[in-house]
C-alpha cells in the first residue's frame, strides 16, 4: 500500500507531545489535513499517536471552531 503523498508538512514540539500537520493528497488527487499527536507515556515505552483527518469540506467550519475556542483559551483572568 503506498502512502498519500505529502505537499506540506510542520512540526509542533510542545513538551512530551509532538504535532504534524500535513497537507496530503489522496490516491483520487483530493487533498485533506492530517493532524498527528505523538507522546511519550513512560520512559522507555513507546509513544502514543493519535490522529485526525479534515477534509477540504469541513476545513472552513473547523477553523472557526478553532478560533472560537482559541480565544477562550487565550483569555487572562476569564
Amino acid at each position: 500500500m503506498q502512502d498519500d503523498k505529502s505537499v506540506k508538512s510542520e512540526m509542533i514540539r510542545c513538551g512530551k507531545r509532538t504535532y504534524f500537520f500535513d497537507v496530503k493528497v489522496a490516491s483520487n488527487n483530493d487533498r485533506y489535513l492530517k493532524i498527528t499527536e505523538t507522546r511519550l507515556m513512560e520512559e522507555n515505552e513507546p509513544r502514543k499517536r493519535s490522529t485526525v483527518m479534515i477534509f477540504p469540506e469541513d476545513i472552513g467550519r473547523f477553523n472557526s471552531v478553532l478560533s472560537q475556542v482559541s480565544k477562550l483559551l487565550t483569555q487572562e483572568g476569564k
